[in-house]
C-alpha cells in the first residue's frame, strides 16, 4: 500500500512539474453558457442539417438530429425550455429596432425564437419544411431580442467566434473603425472582423446571466376602469404601450384582430403550438381549454371576456407541461405523433390534427411495449424517446401458419381424402361405362372418330396438368411474387387448353355428324370423368406442393 501511494505521489509532482514548465498545453478556456458559444452551437446545427421537430431539443433519430425552435437554444443552455419562458425570465430585451451587437442573443416572436449571430445574421428552426435556417435577421418577422437565461455575454475585450476575431467594448462588438488597444492599432470592418488581430488574445470577462424566473412575463397588461387592456414590455428597450383594445368574446368561428391577440398570447404562455393567424379554430379551441384548467376557470374552450382578463393578466400560468397530448386534442403536434407512430409500425393510414380512437389504441400499444402506463397521453419528455432512436418499434406479428396434417410430406404424397377417393371411384365407374358403350360400337367409324377425340382431349388435358403441378411446386418452393404471379399463369393456361379442346371437340361433333346420341353422351362422359380426375389430382399435388413449402419456411426459422 505504501509502494502505491508513494507511486501516485511521484507521477502527480512530476505532471505538475511539466505543466509549469510549459511541456504540457494549457486547459482552453470553454465556450459553454457564453453568447459566443450559443452562438456557435446555432451555427453548427445549421451546418449539420438539424431537422424541426416540435418537443425535440437535439435529439438523434435514425442518424439526423431533431429540435423544435426553442429546444436549439435550450439544447446548449439547458435553462429556459420554452420560448414564451425564454423571454419571460429574459434579464433583458427590447425590440428588434433596438437590436444590440452581441453574440448569442436571442430572438423573439409570438410563438417562436431564434438566435443572432451577429453580422446580421440569425439561426432558426423553424418548421418541418425549413428546417434549420440561416438568414437575415430583418428577412423574417422578428419583433424583439433577449439575452437568454443563463447564459452570459461579454462586456469589453476580445472574443473569437467562427474563426474571426472581434472587439467588445460596453457590451457590444466595435465595427467599422481603428482602434488601439495595448498600444497597437486594429482595424475592423462592418461585421466587426479584425483581420490584423493578436495571436494570443485575452478572452473578454463575461457578464452572468440573471437567473431564470419561472412566473412574471416580459410583456405585461393591465385593464383599465373601462374593460380595455393595454400592452407593455417590463425589459429594457421596450417599445411604447400598445392601443387599448376591448373585450369581447371569442369562440369556433370567430375572425380578427381580437384572435391573432388571443394566439399570440396563448403561443407565449405555451398552450398554443401553430402559426399565428386571425381564425378561431379547434386548435384555437383547445389551447384555450387547456388554459382554462390551468387557470381554475370552466373549461369550455371559448375564450369569453373573463378568460381574456385572466389570460392578459400579469399572473397569467404559464404551461407546466407543454406539449402534451392527449385523446380528444387538436394540434400538430398530433400529426407529427401519427407519422412517427406509422415509421414505428403501430398505426396505419392517413395522419391528421385530430386525436381520436385510432391514435389512442396506436399510444397504448406503444406504451405497453415500451413499459409506460398504458393511458394515452404522452409528456414532451415521452415523446422526446418516441423520436428517438431508444423507441421500441411495434412487435412482428407472425404470420398464420397452416393447421398440422398427422402425416410427413413424403407419407402424404399419394394419399388422397376418403371422401375425394370415394368421387374418384364413382367418377372411374362412369368413365369405365362410357368406354365399354364405345367399345360395344367398335365396328362404328363414328365411335372411332368420338374414341379419337377422348383420347386427344384427354392427352393435351395430362400435359396441362404436369404444366400447371410444375409451376404450383415451383411457386410454394421459391415462395417469391414472380413464382406466385406463373402459378396464376398456369391455372389460367390450364382454363384456356381445356376449353380449347373441348371446343375442338364440339366442332368436329358438328362438322360430321356422324356421331349418334348414344355415342356423344359416351364421349361426353368419359372427357368430363376424365377432366375432373385430372382436375383432382392437380389440385392435391398444388396443396402438397403448398404445404411442403410452409415446412421448409418453419424449418429455416428453426
Amino acid at each position: 500500500m505504501n509502494r502505491k501511494r508513494i507511486t501516485a505521489f511521484l507521477m502527480t509532482f512530476i505532471m505538475m512539474v511539466m505543466f509549469v514548465a510549459g511541456v504540457l498545453p494549457s486547459p482552453q478556456a470553454s465556450a459553454a453558457g457564453t453568447g459566443v458559444g450559443l452562438a456557435q452551437h446555432a451555427l453548427s446545427a445549421y451546418y449539420n442539417g438539424w431537422l424541426y421537430r416540435y418537443g425535440a431539443s437535439g435529439q438523434t433519430s435514425g442518424g439526423r438530429v431533431y429540435s423544435d425552435c426553442s429546444g436549439l437554444i435550450y439544447s446548449y443552455a439547458g435553462t429556459a425550455r420554452s420560448s414564451g419562458m425564454q423571454i419571460s425570465s429574459a434579464p433583458q430585451s427590447g425590440s428588434l429596432s433596438s437590436l444590440p451587437r452581441i453574440h448569442g442573443l436571442g430572438l423573439w416572436q409570438p410563438g417562436h425564437v431564434g438566435v443572432y449571430v451577429g453580422g446580421g445574421m440569425a439561426v432558426d428552426c423553424r418548421d418541418t419544411s425549413s428546417n434549420t435556417v440561416y438568414s437575415s435577421v430583418y428577412s423574417h418577422n422578428w419583433q424583439m431580442w433577449y439575452k437568454v437565461p443563463g447564459v452570459s455575454y461579454p462586456t469589453t475585450g476580445w472574443v473569437t467566434f467562427n474563426g474571426g476575431t472581434y472587439y467588445y467594448e460596453d457590451g457590444q462588438y466595435v465595427v467599422s473603425c481603428t482602434k488601439t488597444i495595448d498600444g497597437a492599432a486594429y482595424s475592423f470592418d462592418a461585421n466587426g472582423l479584425c483581420a490584423s488581430a493578436p495571436s494570443n488574445v485575452t478572452e473578454a470577462p463575461q457578464v452572468e446571466a440573471a437567473p431564470v424566473q419561472q412566473s412574471t412575463p416580459s410583456v405585461s397588461y393591465s385593464q383599465s376602469s373601462s374593460g380595455s387592456v393595454s400592452q407593455g414590455n417590463s425589459g429594457s428597450g421596450s417599445t411604447a404601450a400598445a392601443a387599448p383594445v376591448s373585450y369581447q368574446d371569442l369562440a369556433l368561428g370567430s375572425k380578427g384582430a381580437a384572435v391573432t391577440r388571443l394566439q399570440t398570447r396563448l403561443s407565449e404562455l405555451d398552450y398554443y403550438y401553430e402559426g399565428i393567424n386571425d381564425y378561431y379554430d379547434s386548435l384555437v379551441n383547445d389551447a384555450v381549454a387547456l388554459y382554462q384548467e390551468a387557470a381554475g376557470l370552466e373549461v369550455t374552450g371559448s375564450a369569453d371576456v373573463a378568460t381574456q382578463e385572466s389570460l392578459f393578466s400579469s399572473d397569467a400560468p404559464l404551461n407546466e407541461e407543454p406539449g402534451t397530448v392527449f385523446p380528444g386534442y387538436h394540434s400538430s403536434i398530433v400529426r407529427q405523433l401519427q407519422e412517427r407512430l406509422i415509421a414505428l409500425g403501430y398505426m396505419e393510414g392517413e395522419t391528421s390534427f385530430f386525436y381520436g380512437d385510432a391514435t389512442k389504441a396506436a399510444v397504448m400499444a406503444y406504451q405497453e411495449a415500451a413499459g409506460l402506463e398504458a393511458d394515452g397521453i404522452l409528456t414532451m419528455d415521452e415523446q422526446n424517446v418516441l423520436y428517438s432512436d431508444d423507441a421500441v418499434p411495434a412487435p412482428v406479428e407472425e404470420p398464420e401458419e397452416p393447421a398440422e396434417e398427422p402425416a410427413e410430406d413424403a407419407e402424404t404424397d399419394g394419399a388422397e381424402p376418403a371422401a375425394a377417393s370415394a368421387d374418384a371411384a364413382d367418377g372411374d365407374a362412369a368413365v369405365a361405362g362410357a368406354q365399354s358403350q364405345l367399345s360395344r360400337s367398335a365396328g362404328d367409324p363414328a365411335a372411332a372418330a368420338a374414341a379419337s377425340v377422348v383420347e386427344s382431349v384427354s392427352s393435351a388435358a395430362e400435359v396441362t396438368k404436369d404444366m400447371f403441378i410444375t409451376t404450383v411446386d415451383a411457386a410454394a418452393k421459391d415462395g417469391s411474387g414472380s413464382q406466385a404471379d406463373d402459378a396464376g399463369n398456369g391455372v389460367i393456361a390450364f382454363a384456356i387448353v381445356v376449353f380449347g379442346t373441348v371446343l375442338t371437340a364440339c366442332i368436329f361433333v358438328v362438322r360430321k355428324k356422324q356421331l349418334t346420341v348414344k355415342e356423344l353422351a359416351a364421349a361426353a362422359t368419359i372427357l368430363s370423368g376424365r377432366a375432373a380426375k385430372t382436375a383432382r389430382e392437380a389440385a392435391g399435388n398444388a396443396a402438397r406442393a403448398v404445404k411442403g413449402g410452409w415446412n421448409r419456411v418453419r424449418r429455416l426459422r428453426k
